[in-house]
């Protein structure tokens, strides 16, 4: 190989300079302006963006929402404060951390510190092997290069298992910090109810869930990175500071030492609020996950109603708003990464080549006119040159670490905020204590329960009930009675510490303020916890709290009280089971019941725990419990449940209240109505008539017949119109398929994942991808420039040629400036390519997940358990994220390696190619060999994280019930066991990375670097020229140097494409769960019928008539031998036929658990039909049939939102225009907030707009609203829809008879046929036919009903 291979490239390279020197500085004063206007504009757009964030709202946005504040007049002061608070939160979250870090915590830091030392220590000498290398290869010494590079190559493997295992560690640090963190957080958050009051009571707090499994997570991992990146810098420091005094002058530390702080001094002054915005940016990406857990938990409501596009309007407002937000957060981070990069990175470069090549010239460093004096300055120079580069790096690192800790106070300042607030209310419960001595209101412990002069107040403060005296004898019982939201259920709030006792005295048994012990709840909304159904009867306790442990026999005895035996043959003893998923409502408030036989307590708080039951089971419940010597206080809208009370507490909803006792003929009574309450007399009559309304209804009850009523209904009993058919034996049940994807490979997963992400090169993202590429081209050219740069300046030092020194250092000030505006875009444009891809990719994904009830196929009908929530938010941002560095990264090594390639070629000729592409093809084929399996390991942590949050989701959505139940000991043990599970998991992960993390660095980047070695030595050896010559000396040196570079540079490359395998692999896991995803979306936008998934069923369901019709005419509801499937594959009734018109209403009666809801889940097309046929009027008008469903749903938005749901605004107020048939000049809002007045005046809910603030208050309905008053919002909405068909799911069973009565008759004058499912026979008249479900076996009967 001739050296004169070498001198065309030199030669060109030296013209080329002198071309393009104005050219160069040209562009580069070009793009510093233009970094400069980009801070301008940043700026400007800042403020406007942070102005306009949330202008695009529609009312959804909750009062809780902060703005970020502009004002240019506080801008400093608020900055100079939100750094302290952060430093401060960031402080005392390190404190806590130290404080429990444990034995292992500290042996990881330990271990860490003594791994980045013995690393450092190796950095040192591989320098000095390396310098040493050079000056073999420039003296061609064979024998000494060889023992070099045998050395070289165990130094290599040593420090490849050294940067793997800080990895390791620094990855378990990550994992013992969130352990510690999340624990901390845990011990406060389940305790004393906190984990209500903080969504509940307190307003401090929004989406704790997201705090505790993001925030965490976060902060600990970039708090660990930090860690290990500054105990490197503080140790490369301290050594090459030390070496560098020792052979040079201290000088050049104080030199670097000034240069870095000042640098960082006008950074930091310069530096934007970084933690503000992460913490703005947490903020929205919780509450824009919160809304997709609200959709799981709520699908079949949504279902029901046909609420699809309002909810995904909503969370695309959501998700639009963090977007926004994030590219705000993207623009500052590129023109501050401008000014950073520029002046420690590539500006401190320049000035790092100067102090190294100074002593070369002028310092003790300088070389003699021998040979051998010459390759010792170069292994001197190279050895100098890393010690500076290192110093100068490790400075900058820890001048720029206040930049990452002002990032880390936005994690630090809400995970904090988190601890203090979860603090406070564990110790003080509530916003303010529940003891309150100063205004007299505390708890004392006695066998009675008594209030005196309790005021309950709202969290919000409405005051529902002044100065309750009243006094619940052992052995007495009590029923609570009135109208919806008069504060029944918010007496227990109280007595259970839910809500602060604001003033009087409450004496009750048992220490604190709890409900549990001696006195046990049975919520109005029945809660089952994930477990066995041994687990489901001893809750809240644990087994291991259980003194006596529960038997089968046992088990079934607590069941027969309820009918529930039949559960212990369908479920095995040790089944875990999502229990709420498994039962109906009305099972569900049975197995409720069950609890209270096994705990047996003093007294029983019943809060319309019997609601969904039949009226026999309710009877025979009381009795039961009565029989036990349990006292009940019990919440009921049944006057039949007097008989079994002694007392009677009646509230009125304005704060007045009254008692009656059997054996008084008068009550005592209390309201506290005001002059200036009489100012609201129309309010304040309807809600008092209400009450009275309900008083008489109860008085009236006779006491001597539980439910007389009940008896009533055998003259109700027509002739029987049709029944099932008799089971043949043998006969099979239908199978209904479930919800199931076509599987892809990993190629055509991939495939299609391009298609979504880049279905065209002329799109936004394509124009963004070819800037990236044109980025990258540039930098691969500056990267070749430097090179030749770092060659030439050897040259000079060789020849001793100061003034071309200088000159070549202001082309390097110059190649500074361009590299410090092409790497910030860079990462720029990969962000920016991430982000929009989240976008297709989440639009994408969103379209067929609000599509034909999609969402609610994928939680209910799916053969396994599908986490959509969490991958179309979480796992997308992830695989957005690793793509965009996935395929950018992809990008560079391309580039880099064609450039070097030819630049190798005209250096080596064809040998080196062959050895590179020869090694490259070896390691790619040695990694694949052991490369363990990432993408199902990665798939795994993903769905365990999913988990976790789930659970913390659920809390949140159930924490009334969990908190009624002293259930939170519980709940934080199934909450543990899951993080734990997590933690163990991700610690295995760990392991694996880290034994391949030292083959996949030793073969990518360690072992080519003594390729690169042996390339120079071969350069060197074939070499022609006089070596005693200066000129060829300085040829060699530059031509050594140059090689270097270009050779390092091409292995890196090839390093970077091998690692792509790996990092592939990483994101196959990823890929994975988002394509099976998009595989199961696709499959439910088909219906579920047999047929429509298996062509060769095409022939049978002709002959079976397999179909749902849709009449024209919209007049009639027809089942034609319908078989009623569950997912389980469970028949409920056996070729089910019944027909309803207009004016027939149909009453649909039965068992718990028999299938009458699962009859309106066919009807609405949320389940297949297993067979027969479905006749309904036409899908597409909507006007024809509304469902209302078993569980009310609040939607987002405003009080006119919730009767208007799922219409918009727009669309209602069109509606109502339309209806009225009054003149265009009519305003469309009056017209519609008029009629929806009265229909509030028809349900007797039209004091909500006074107590609540109007139309276009916007608030958390769920919390706002009382259980009866959400059930008449439900019933609004038919009333304003005003279909021909209403499908009512026992929607009214929480409210009064009298109310349920005047529903039930405003929908007859109005034209509605109902379709009900109810257990109360006070309903019985309003409908002309009963479909009554026997058994849940598959038995039915339809009968007349007499008028």
């Amino acid at each position: 190989m001739s050296s004169l291979q070498l001198l065309p490239t030199v030669k060109k390279g030296s013209s080329f300079y002198l071309s393009r020197r104005k050219a160069l500085a040209v562009a580069a004063t070009a793009l510093i302006a233009g970094g400069g206007l980009a801070y301008v504009q940043s700026s400007f757009r800042s403020r406007h963006l942070r102005q306009e964030r949330y202008d695009h709202s529609n009312g959804t946005a909750t009062e809780k929402e902060t703005p970020i504040q502009n004002g240019a007049s506080n801008s400093i002061t608020s900055k100079t404060r939100r750094k302290k608070n952060g430093l401060k939160s960031l402080k005392a979250l390190v404190g806590i951390l130290l404080a429990q870090m444990g034995r292992k915590g500290t042996h990881n830091i330990l271990f860490l510190a003594a791994i980045v030392v013995l690393r450092t220590a190796l950095s040192n000498r591989l320098a000095k092997v390396q310098g040493f290398l050079f000056r073999a290869a420039f003296l061609r010494r064979m024998p000494v290069f060889l023992r070099l590079i045998a050395e070289n190559l165990i130094l290599c493997l040593l420090q490849s298992a050294f940067l793997s295992t800080t990895k390791y560690l620094t990855g378990t640090l990550s994992l013992h910090f969130r352990k510690v963190l999340t624990h901390h957080i845990h011990a406060d958050y389940f305790q004393n109810m906190t984990y209500y009051k903080i969504s509940n009571v307190d307003s401090r707090i929004t989406n704790p869930e997201q705090r505790i499994a993001s925030d965490i997570p976060r902060f600990c991992s970039e708090l660990s990175d930090l860690i290990r990146e500054d105990l490197t810098a503080v140790s490369d420091g301290l050594l090459y500071t030390w070496r560098l005094c020792s052979y040079a002058s201290p000088k050049y530390v104080l030199w670097i030492l000034a240069y870095v702080t000042g640098v960082g001094f006008v950074i930091g002054k310069l530096s934007p609020s970084f933690g503000t915005l992460m913490s703005e940016e947490q903020k929205l990406e919780g509450e824009y996950r919160q809304l997709h857990s609200r959709l799981r938990s709520h699908s079949e409501s949504v279902a029901f109603y046909g609420g699809q596009d309002r909810e995904a309007s909503h969370i695309k407002q959501r998700f639009e708003n963090l977007v926004r937000h994030m590219s705000l957060v993207l623009h500052t981070n590129w023109w501050f990464g401008m000014i950073q990069d520029f002046f420690l990175k590539y500006l401190g470069a320049t000035f790092a080549v100067v102090l190294i090549i100074e002593p070369f010239f002028s310092g003790n460093l300088r070389p003699d006119s021998s040979t051998i004096g010459r390759a010792e300055m170069l292994s001197n120079l190279r050895y100098h040159t890393s010690v500076i580069i290192s110093l100068f790096q490790a400075l900058g690192t820890l001048s720029v670490s206040s930049r990452r800790l002002n990032r880390l106070s936005g994690y630090a300042d809400r995970i904090r905020e988190m601890m203090i607030v979860a603090r406070e209310l564990r110790v003080a419960g509530g916003n303010r204590a529940i003891q309150n001595k100063e205004s007299g209101s505390y708890f004392t412990e006695a066998s009675h329960i008594e209030f005196d002069g309790v005021k309950v107040v709202t969290p919000t403060g409405n005051t529902l009930v002044e100065d309750l005296t009243l006094k619940v004898e052992p052995g007495s019982n009590l029923l609570i009675t009135g109208p919806n939201g008069s504060g029944k259920s918010s007496l227990f709030r109280v007595l259970g510490g839910l809500w602060p006792l604001v003033a009087g005295r409450i004496t009750k048994p048992g220490v604190g303020s709890d409900l549990n012990n001696e006195i046990f709840y049975v919520p109005q909304r029945p809660y089952t916890a994930f477990g066995t159904l041994c687990e489901q009867l001893i809750y809240p306790l644990t087994a291991s709290e259980v003194t006596e442990p529960v038997t089968k026999e046992g088990m079934r005895e607590l069941l027969k009280n309820v009918d529930l035996e039949y559960l212990l043959d369908r479920y095995s003893l040790e089944r875990e089971v999502n229990w709420g998923d498994e039962l109906s409502l009305g099972e569900q408030q049975r197995l409720g019941m069950a609890r209270l036989f096994y705990h047996k307590p003093k007294f029983a708080i019943l809060d319309e725990c019997t609601s969904a039951v039949t009226t026999d089971m309710e009877e025979r419940f009381c009795a039961k419990v009565r029989a036990m010597g349990t006292s009940c206080i019990t919440i009921s809208h049944r006057p039949a449940l007097v008989a079994f009370h002694d007392t009677v507490l009646s509230l009125d909803g304005e704060g007045g209240w009254s008692v009656h006792y059997k054996r008084l003929v008068e009550p005592v009574s209390k309201y506290c109505a005001t002059s200036e309450d009489e100012s609201y007399s129309g309010r304040t009559t309807d809600r008092k008539n209400d009450a009275m309304t309900v008083q008489r209804m109860f008085a009236s009850t006779s006491g001597e017949t539980a439910f007389s009523d009940s008896k009533s209904v055998e003259s109700y009993v027509g002739e029987i119109l049709a029944m099932s058919p008799p089971k043949e034996l043998g006969e099979p049940v239908p199978d209904i398929p479930l919800l199931k994807g076509n599987p892809r490979k990993m190629p055509a997963r991939v495939a299609a994942l391009l298609r979504i992400l880049v279905p065209t090169l002329y799109n936004k993202q394509g124009a963004q991808f070819f800037a990236v590429s044109l980025l990258v081209i540039s930098r691969t050219w500056i990267s070749d420039r430097i090179a030749s740069l770092n060659g030439t300046s050897v040259k000079y030092v060789l020849e001793q040629d100061k003034a071309s020194f200088v000159r070549l250092v202001g082309i390097s000030v110059l190649q500074s400036a361009a590299s410090s505006v092409v790497a910030p875009s860079l990462r720029y444009l990969t962000a920016k390519l991430a982000l929009g891809w989240r976008k297709s990719l989440t639009n994408y994904l969103s379209k067929n997940y609000f599509r034909e009830n999609a969402f609610y196929k994928l939680f209910n009908l799916s053969e396994k358990g599908i986490d959509a929530d969490q991958r179309i938010t979480q796992d997308v941002e992830k695989l957005s994220d690793d793509l965009s560095g996935l395929v950018t990264g992809m990008v560079k090594p391309l580039v880099d390696i064609l450039w070097f390639t030819w630049r190798m070629k005209m250096l080596t000729g064809r040998r080196g190619v062959v050895i590179l592409y020869a090694y490259m093809l070896l390691g790619l084929g040695f990694l694949r060999s052991v490369t363990p399996d990432f993408e199902t390991l990665t798939s795994n942590e993903q769905q365990l994280e999913s988990t976790f949050r789930f659970m913390h989701s659920r809390l949140r959505t159930h924490a009334e019930s969990v908190a009624f139940f002293g259930g939170g000991s519980r709940e934080q043990a199934m909450v543990e066991s899951k993080f734990k599970d997590l933690l163990q998991h991700s610690e295995a992960l760990l392991k694996k990375k880290w034994l391949f993390g030292i083959a996949d660095e030793f073969i990518t980047k360690q072992l080519p670097h003594n390729v690169t070695w042996g390339l120079s030595l071969m350069y060197a050896m074939e070499h022609k020229g006089d070596r005693g010559q200066t000129s060829v000396q300085g040829e060699l040196a530059h031509a050594l140097r140059f090689l270097a570079s270009v050779v390092s540079q091409s292995f890196l490359a090839f390093g970077d494409v091998l690692e792509l395998h790996g990092k592939f692999l990483g994101l196959s896991g990823g890929i994975s769960r988002i394509m099976e995803l998009d595989e199961l979306l696709d499959a439910a936008q088909q219906d579920l019928d047999p047929a429509s998934l298996n062509p060769l069923m095409l022939i049978e369901e002709r002959r079976n008539s397999w179909k749902t019709d849709h009449s024209q005419d919209g007049n009639i509801i027809s089942f034609s031998e319908v078989d009623i499937v569950t997912p389980a594959q469970n028949l409920l009734a056996r070729k089910l036929t019944f027909t309803v018109t207009p004016q027939k209403s149909l009453l649909v009666t039965g068992p718990n658990g028999n299938g009458k809801s699962s009859v309106f889940r066919v009807l609405r097309g949320l389940w297949p039909i297993a067979s027969g046929r479905i006749t309904k009027p036409n899908r597409m008008d909507k006007n024809e049939v509304f469902y209302v469903p078993q569980q009310p749903y609040t939607a987002l938005g405003t009080l006119r939102d919730q009767i208007i749901y799922p219409l918009t605004l727009h669309e209602a107020m069109l509606k109502a225009s339309q209806e009225s048939r009054q003149d265009g000049d009519c305003d469309a809002a009056e017209i519609l907030d008029a009629r929806l007045r009265n229909i509030l005046e028809n349900i007797r809910l039209v004091y909500l707009l006074e107590r609540e603030g109007g139309w276009d208050t916007s608030t958390n309905w769920e919390d706002m609203l009382s259980l009866g008053e959400q059930q008449r919002l439900g019933m609004a909405r038919l009333f304003f829809h005003n279909p021909k068909f209403g499908i009512l799911d026992e929607c009214t069973n929480a409210t009064s008879i009298d109310v349920e009565e005047q529903l039930y008759k405003f929908a007859g004058t109005l034209g509605i046929t109902v379709v009900t499912i109810s257990q109360r026979p006070a309903l019985i008249p309003f409908h002309s036919t009963e479909l009554r479900l026997i058994d849940g076996e598959g038995s039915w009967e339809l009968r007349s009903i007499k008028s």
